[in-house]
């Protein structure tokens, strides 16, 4: 990949169990319930968390997120934790298991459940980016965000990895705005759905920095494989 230096091996990342967790890694994250209490404050907050530690240095390695056929390339060590969210609009509770770590002065993250109703993925998939806009740009105490500014970069459109799902709600965005925590905060982002046995996986990666990050966010992209 362009401009990435690899290092050869792939690296496993699996849930810790409860009584393994380790705290700091759970600070870090900012992963409590009111943070996920919708899904799209997860990556956001998760950004406001990360953005403070940085390193200059981008080592890229590959990562296969364990439970999940994904593998993807991150410039850093993952830090993963998993929460029950609610999604509201009678769409239930799941499971959301999140990765991310940061370099740079930037926030890289992917994040995925399972709908056990593939008949639902499209739906779920437009109240997933919307949550995610949505809770851009908080307004004064009482009223709603305004919601993310969108850029309509050259980039943005579909989004289809080999084996994903094809649905228009299948896109690469990128957009800007002020998160729930008063960062300033600019993102990449692509949203996708996967078939497995037992449903429609839905995945969303995103990269949170102070400014556009086009060439590594291309690169972070293209590194999405489904296996």
């Amino acid at each position: 990949m362009h401009g990435m230096h690899k290092s050869s091996a792939v690296i496993a990342v699996a849930p810790a169990d409860n009584a393994g967790m380790n705290m700091m890694a759970m600070n870090r994250l900012r992963l409590t319930a009111r943070v996920c209490r919708v899904a799209g404050r997860c990556t956001a907050l998760l950004a406001a968390g990360l953005l403070a530690a940085c390193s200059p240095k981008l080592d890229w390695r590959q990562v296969a997120v364990q439970g999940t056929p994904l593998r993807v390339q991150l410039p850093c060590d993952p830090q993963l934790a998993t929460k029950a969210v609610e999604l509201g609009q009678g769409l239930g509770v799941v499971q959301m298991s999140m990765l991310g770590c940061d370099a740079d002065y930037a926030t890289y993250a992917v994040s995925h459940f399972l709908v056990q109703e593939p008949s639902r993925a499209a739906e779920m998939l437009s109240y997933w980016q919307a949550a995610v806009l949505g809770q851009m740009n908080p307004g004064a105490p009482g009223q709603a965000p305004a919601g993310a500014r969108q850029l309509h970069a050259k980039e943005d459109g579909p989004f289809l990895p080999a084996g994903a799902l094809n649905l228009p709600q299948s896109l690469r965005t990128t957009f800007d705005g002020v998160g729930p925590q008063g960062w300033k905060l600019t993102a990449h982002a692509v949203w996708f759905a996967r078939m497995e046995p037992q449903g429609a996986r839905l995945y969303h990666a995103v990269i949170y920095s102070d400014k556009l990050r086009t060439e590594q966010a291309n690169d972070f992209f293209a590194s999405l494989q489904l296996q």
